[in-house]
């Protein structure tokens, strides 16, 4: 066994895995031509804007696409264009990036947070169930890390009580459930192209929906108010909430390469969720893909982190060794919405009315998770099998020596205690 190196040993990899996001010279030629075309915002005819709409609606089989701003400007909207009021309440998952909740709250509605599935990460049927109140005007499924939430229960309970499905998108772009694109399974869908993302602009999402009347609303809702394909007057409210030409030039890029990168990602996903899944305290999520997911969307690999396993050696130290040993590795601990100051601290400036319906498998979860992918900033899913292998060869050699960390990690609490406490 080799000394660990965030002890002072020699790292497992010395060399990168491919980077995130990618772009080659066709992002180049793109912008290029964009600045030359001195057009670079606004929504008019021939645009970026209007091509990518196009392009992302033939991959995606949906027949109203509006590129807009950003993810979190793409619920706003969504929540908007479904008549959402101060008061109302929205069901949300406990574990999601914060701003699945706060689009809520911005808008002056309540979100009430309903568990996961703990096999999934994703949205539970049966929290969303118990969550419903006669105050409950949306349902927003999270398709987190990729994986497709199960839209089947989901939908069973909102045409049951006629509730409408957002599905939050942002990492789940190329993912589908039972061969439909996530986005095309509620009533609107809403992606991200932020840095992170399966396709990215630095910034920018996509609002999508099957029905007229709300692509009529959503389209006016991100430019002024005003109806699409009109300059004024301006009968409704709204925002400017566009995308620019540069960030629809690369994505049009991006999306021409989608295909190529999700299979590339799902074999190196297939490979080290195997591999990780021989080390003792660490198992993949989910554990099993369900049949109906028949395409994940690889975002992220995630995977639980067992402490008793490691001989207690805490979770924050066991990330750290990773990186150490040349694995890019998600740095923080990441809690349930529930538990952000904003819905959790009445005393919080800024704290926002919110409902549990339910947290303690988001919270038991986000301590124990650990993020390999684009979840770190990283590409290596993009990477080989003989390439990936290191992560493998990392983990059990922290395995290996899990009882000198441990020690370490003990030494170390000790010397932040005074001589005189």
């Amino acid at each position: 066994m080799s000394t660990l190196a965030l002890v002072g040993g020699p790292p497992v990899r010395t060399r990168p895995f491919h980077d995130w996001p990618q772009f080659d010279q066709a992002e180049l030629h793109a912008l290029t031509a964009v600045l030359e075309s001195r057009r670079w915002g606004g929504i008019h005819s021939q645009s970026q804007g209007q091509a990518l709409e196009r392009e992302l609606g033939d991959y995606l089989h949906v027949p109203h696409v509006a590129v807009v701003s950003s993810g979190t400007a793409g619920l706003m909207i969504a929540l908007r264009a479904l008549g959402l009021q101060p008061g109302d309440e929205v069901v949300v998952p406990a574990m999601t990036y914060v701003a699945t909740a706060t689009a809520v709250s911005l808008l002056g509605g309540v979100p009430v947070f309903a568990d996961i599935d703990p096999a999934t990460h994703t949205l539970a049927a049966s929290s969303t169930k118990s969550a419903l109140s006669d105050k409950t005007r949306a349902i927003i499924a999270v398709h987190l890390g990729g994986h497709p939430a199960d839209m089947d229960d989901l939908r069973a309970i909102a045409a049951e009580h006629d509730i409408p499905i957002i599905e939050d998108c942002a990492q789940s772009l190329g993912a589908t459930w039972n061969g439909a694109h996530t986005g095309t399974l509620g009533t609107i869908g809403v992606f991200s192209f932020a840095s992170t993302k399966n396709i990215s602009a630095g910034e920018g999402g996509a609002v999508v929906t099957p029905r007229d009347d709300l692509a009529a609303r959503i389209a006016a809702l991100r430019d002024h108010g005003r109806p699409p394909g009109t300059s004024s007057p301006h009968p409704h409210l709204g925002w400017n909430l566009r995308l620019s030409e540069f960030q629809a030039a690369i994505l049009r890029a991006q999306l021409a390469r989608m295909e190529h990168h999700t299979a590339a990602k799902e074999r190196g996903a297939i490979f080290l969720a195997a591999e990780l899944s021989t080390i003792p305290g660490l198992q993949p999520v989910p554990p099993a893909l369900d049949p109906r997911v028949t395409t994940h969307g690889r975002f992220s690999l995630a995977f639980t982190y067992d402490p008793k396993a490691f001989d207690d050696v805490p979770i924050d130290t066991f990330r750290a060794a990773l990186r150490a040993e040349g694995i890019p590795v998600g740095r923080g601990t990441l809690i349930p919405c529930s538990d952000e100051p904003i819905y959790a601290d009445p005393a919080n400036p800024d704290y926002a009315p919110a409902r549990v319906a339910a947290d303690t498998h988001a919270r038991n979860t986000c301590a124990r998770l650990v993020l390999l992918g684009q979840a770190a900033g990283s590409g290596m899913l993009l990477d080989e099998p003989t390439e990936l292998a290191d992560v493998t060869r990392a983990a059990e050699k922290i395995y290996n020596n899990r009882s000198r960390l441990h020690e370490d990690q003990r030494s170390r609490d000790q010397s932040r205690v005074s001589p005189d406490q």
